[in-house]
């Protein structure tokens, strides 16, 4: 393994893009050296990305000889073309989530990296974050005995008077809550489903869905039922215009694990999170996961070490080609659900 930093270029100057590159800071395998934008004009931009160049275009930062990795944080509509275009540049490429709209398009993101030897990884921030993999330890560990019911929602509302020019209330821009967020609660539910047979997402054999389509034309709340192998059950939902929860049960033979706020640990800049532990006779163990670090630092390090490595996939409890194209098939699956 190479010690020399990996050097990034950010594709698209959207929110998103501010959390990735706070997670960078203080990085010692990693630096952002460029921000490519079509808007390099723009007076916020020195706010938000400071110190960082700037590039003109998407296709001028691919291009760019000093960059050796690039993170797409398009809208997800956008985000096929390019990665593809990415990976053909010869870049190597941390893609925020959903990789694609479909699991076709994500199929084809993949062999696009696997032609031209570069690295393509799925950026779910949580599956990183040392809590997912205490999760997956519990499990495997027979903490809660044999998994059979899995609950896990990912919801919020965003204000009424910002959702006329949301992007998630645009059909033409992949808007609603299945496209934005589902892939949240779809990979958790497979990573417990998956614990004890080689961490890998299982196919479910059912899924069955309902959900409001809203004024927009987009689903606003939903709710989908998986059974995956073994018969563990899944209840899965998430919103747009709902605050939910958010709090992830899993219901086992011996006891029950509960996690609140899952999705951002401790806290996107760091902290505690607590886990309950509950047993049948209602005794409580409380397990509390501390990590001072930001929580988009892990996927960062973790790219960097892939790519430093020649590694091509995120290893375990990432997201791999096959679990990334595993959890596009399932959101494929809850949306024909809706549709039908």
């Amino acid at each position: 393994m190479t010690a020399t930093p990996v050097r990034w270029g950010i594709l698209g100057p959207g929110t998103i893009a501010r959390d990735f590159l706070a997670g960078t800071a203080g990085s010692a395998t990693g630096i952002v050296e460029a921000l490519g934008t079509r808007h390099p004009d723009r007076p916020e931009l020195a706010e938000h990305f400071p110190g960082i160049r700037v590039v003109p275009g998407y296709e001028a930062l691919i291009a760019d000889p000093q960059i050796d990795a690039i993170y797409v944080a398009t809208p997800h509509v956008h985000h096929a073309d390019w990665v593809i275009a990415a990976a053909q540049g010869g870049k190597h490429v941390l893609c925020e989530k959903p990789m694609g709209v479909s699991a076709t398009e994500v199929e084809a993101m993949f062999a696009a990296a696997r032609a031209a030897g570069t690295f393509l990884g799925e950026a779910f921030m949580y599956r990183f974050h040392p809590l997912a993999g205490r999760i997956a330890e519990l499990i495997r560990s027979d903490a809660i005995g044999d998994v059979r019911m899995i609950r896990s929602s990912f919801g919020f509302a965003v204000p009424e008077a910002a959702r006329a020019n949301h992007r998630l209330f645009q059909p033409e821009l992949g808007g609603g809550a299945i496209l934005d967020l589902a892939g949240y609660p779809v990979s958790m539910a497979g990573l417990i489903a998956g614990a004890r047979s080689g961490g890998a997402i299982p196919t479910p054999d059912t899924i069955k869905a309902v959900a409001y389509i809203g004024p927009s034309g987009v689903d606003e709340w939903t709710s989908a039922l998986l059974r995956f192998p073994g018969g563990i059950t899944a209840d899965l939902s998430c919103s747009i215009t709902v605050r939910q929860e958010n709090v992830l049960h899993i219901l086992g033979t011996t006891g029950r694990l509960e996690v609140d706020q899952f999705w951002f640990a401790g806290g996107k800049t760091g902290g505690t999170n607590t886990m309950r532990l509950i047993r049948p006779d209602g005794s409580r163990e409380e397990i509390a996961v501390t990590e001072p670090r930001h929580l988009y630092s892990f996927q960062f390090e973790t790219a960097n070490r892939a790519i430093q490595s020649d590694a091509k996939e995120f290893p375990q409890p990432g997201l791999d080609a096959a679990d990334s194209v595993t959890t596009a098939r399932i959101v494929d699956r809850w949306l024909a659900e809706i549709r039908a």
